[in-house]
């Protein structure tokens, strides 16, 4: 069981790393939380909105097989709303999670894309692919809340506990 006690360490290190930097935007203005750095992915609400938006793919691919709409900015337009997101989706991806067997982790899954395309990949493929996209977007965040005067101090995977 080392593969699923693995990706059950890396997703709640992905979570508690989240709700950190959530937590720490929480405490910024709404101008200084909406503020478009220009780069990346835009403000901070946009990079949180985006990392929800693809965990939430991602899952709903794995859990259906079909790659389907994904969410819309315009549905969670504020910290309350994306925080109801990203609760939701965190809870779904520790059912789905829990459910996974080692042989499912470790075996394909077959993806129908949007464009009706059918690939296998390894599940364990795209589950470190979201580990590390996380991690991508989370140093972006703690860069950007540092520049507010938020830093979240080390959040590396070394330090989580």
């Amino acid at each position: 069981m080392l593969t699923k006690t693995m990706f059950l360490t890396l997703f709640a290190y992905h979570w508690h790393t989240h709700t950190r930097l959530f937590d720490l935007a929480a405490q910024l203005n709404e101008a200084e939380y909406k503020e478009n750095p220009g780069y990346g992915k835009g403000s901070i609400h946009d990079l949180f909105f985006h990392l929800m938006r693809v965990m939430n793919s991602w899952r709903l691919g794995l859990e259906t097989g079909k790659r389907l709409s994904p969410l819309r900015a315009e549905d969670y337009p504020t910290h309350a709303s994306l925080l109801a997101g990203l609760q939701q989706e965190q809870s779904a991806w520790q059912i789905l999670l829990g459910k996974l067997s080692e042989e499912e982790i470790e075996g394909d899954v077959r993806l129908i894309t949007r464009s009706g395309e059918i690939v296998d990949i390894p599940r364990w493929r795209v589950l470190q692919h979201l580990v590390l996209h996380g991690m991508q977007h989370h140093a972006e965040l703690a860069q950007l809340l540092t520049l507010k005067g938020r830093s979240p101090g080390d959040i590396d995977f070394i330090f989580f506990k």
